[in-house]
């Protein structure tokens, strides 16, 4: 981003740029006691607010993407003692000449069929997130124990987006002895007087954000875990990091998750958890002037969490199905979706690979076929996207521990570290799902209701998708046992090509051409053990 001194500025669309300002006078607080306000109008007559955010002594920054090309003018509202009320200037959008496709396409939203994303200009998003709850700080930018990365960070960037991801999942842990880090004098200590402590901004969280922007990835960030907004001025504390984070990072790829598991596990505080974390998303959802997508890291729970599902603000489930071994059903999906299938789904949490299994002393690791069937239960139940996490990476640890936390030990038994972690066959085997599903327009599929859902086995049968005239047909393998299942409703006598894709390899084989015999067919058997797929497309 461009740090100088300037009125006019020049910036590629959806790329952002900063303005900078210095007011002519200083606050006891230049935090709280002032608001700086830039109003942005565009070619179209579309407005854009961006609030200022401060950035030492009397330096006020604002930081704005373009949405469309051509001249965007700029009005400045702040208080007259400031010397910057009615201030104005232009920003000269060009074109992205760039490959990202986050650039090519703008910020990512519901798309119009509501079940699925896209970027601005329409195009289908598919999610494919990584787990990175320490990304703020602990992993290390210019160290690295990996023998083939020289950075930590920048190594795990570069490798998920080799592998396909587009979204980095994230949080600050502004919760976990970080305070001084995020705030002077540790914030809450100050209760109504947070100050930000910009120099960590300016060295550390600064060139993070934006390097998973260059990236190409959208960083879905999380602010703390959930007990954070427990106490005295927690709650405004938690939104004063709002406003300062949406100033600061609102014109990069977005999305809002608000804190891990938002309702937390205590029954006497759950309610005032899920209130206190609401009046955040509000306060996000007010400053937020590109509208970036926003939602709730749920709590792991059956049946699954919807405690916000039905608010304005929130505009998709980011569900958590727990990691170990939970048994996670595709019965589990199509009940929520029942309820709630006004919105996108993306599986946010489910087994993280290396993670101890849960049974008594976990004497075994959560492998990639483990979290893969997830996965694709997931994608073929109607999801939008899943999120990958491995054991080592979401918690940072980089050695091996000679005596196990007795807690972490819940997770980590074998203590495996980011550095094995992040080369899992699991990372890779999500790239080639990625693929797959845009290969085989993910956006016209549905899962294809069957006539025996209540049926004992329902869920050891093939699990299918399918567009909105069956000329295309996805049906997911996994622990099948002696079914088959029927696709009616298919022209009579159709006949299809059919192919089957080795979701572990990233390959197809081409299978045998399949008639319809009346108006159904009669899916074939998986051609060997292990999971596959099976792409069945109508012949003209």
């Amino acid at each position: 981003m461009d740090m100088t001194l300037n009125q006019d500025a020049a910036t590629e669309m959806w790329r952002p740029v900063v303005l900078t300002f210095e007011s002519a006078c200083s606050f006891d607080n230049p935090f709280l006691d002032v608001e700086i306000w830039a109003e942005f109008t565009g070619p179209s007559g579309r407005v854009i607010r961006r609030e200022a955010y401060w950035d030492g002594e009397c330096i006020y920054r604002v930081s704005f993407a373009p949405t469309e090309l051509g001249a965007w003018s700029y009005v400045i509202e702040a208080p007259e003692q400031t010397g910057l009320n009615g201030c104005t200037g232009n920003v000269e959008a060009v074109p992205y000449t760039g490959e990202l496709d986050l650039y090519r396409h703008g910020f990512i939203r519901v798309a119009d069929n509501p079940h699925m994303f896209a970027y601005a200009d329409g195009t289908p998003f598919f999610w494919l997130g990584d787990t990175h709850w320490e990304f703020a700080y602990r992993e290390s930018w210019d160290k690295s124990n990996h023998p083939g990365m020289t950075s930590q960070f920048r190594g795990m960037v570069d490798l998920r987006v080799e592998q396909g991801f587009t979204v980095y999942q994230t949080n600050l842990r502004s919760d976990m002895g970080a305070r001084d880090r995020y705030w002077i004098d540790g914030g809450m200590a100050k209760g109504a007087e947070d100050l930000p402590n910009v120099a960590f901004y300016q060295q550390e969280l600064d060139r993070r954000m934006a390097y998973i922007a260059d990236a190409g990835l959208v960083n879905a960030l999380g602010q703390a875990w959930a007990f954070s907004i427990r106490g005295e001025n927690a709650v405004e504390h938690q939104k004063h990091l709002a406003r300062y984070l949406v100033a600061r990072y609102g014109a990069y790829p977005m999305v809002w998750t608000l804190a891990g598991e938002v309702a937390g596990y205590g029954k006497e505080d759950r309610a005032a958890l899920i209130d206190s974390w609401r009046e955040v998303a509000l306060e996000i959802e007010a400053r937020d002037g590109y509208g970036h997508l926003a939602t709730a890291h749920y709590t792991n729970e059956r049946p699954f969490a919807d405690y916000y599902q039905d608010e304005s603000w929130m505009d998709f489930t980011l569900n958590q199905a727990g990691h170990g071994d939970y048994l996670i059903k595709a019965s589990d999906y199509f009940d929520y979706l029942e309820a709630h299938g006004d919105k996108p789904f993306v599986e946010g949490e489910a087994l993280y690979e290396f993670c101890s299994t849960l049974e008594e002393m976990g004497t075994r690791l959560c492998t990639a076929d483990m979290l893969r069937r997830v996965a694709y239960i997931c994608m073929q139940a109607g999801g939008a996207g899943y999120t990958y996490g491995a054991q080592g990476i979401w918690d940072n640890v980089w050695e091996s521990p000679k005596e196990l936390d007795p807690f972490m030990a819940i997770f980590n038994r074998f203590g495996i570290t980011w550095a094995q972690a992040v080369d899992g066959e699991g990372a890779v085997q999500m790239g080639y799902m990625r693929s797959f599903y845009e290969d085989n327009h993910f956006w016209e599929l549905a899962p294809y209701e069957t006539t025996d859902v209540g049926n004992l086995f329902a869920n050891k049968a093939p699990l299918a998708t399918a567009n909105q005239d069956l000329s295309r047909i996805v049906a997911y393998f996994g622990d099948t046992v002696r079914r088959k299942l029927a696709i009616e409703g298919v022209p009579t006598g159709a006949a299809y090509a059919s192919r089957w894709f080795n979701p572990c390899t990233g390959a197809y084989r081409d299978g045998e051409d399949i008639l319809a015999v009346a108006d159904s067919i009669t899916l074939p058997e998986k051609p060997e053990v292990g999971d596959w797929l099976l792409v069945l497309e109508l012949k003209a």
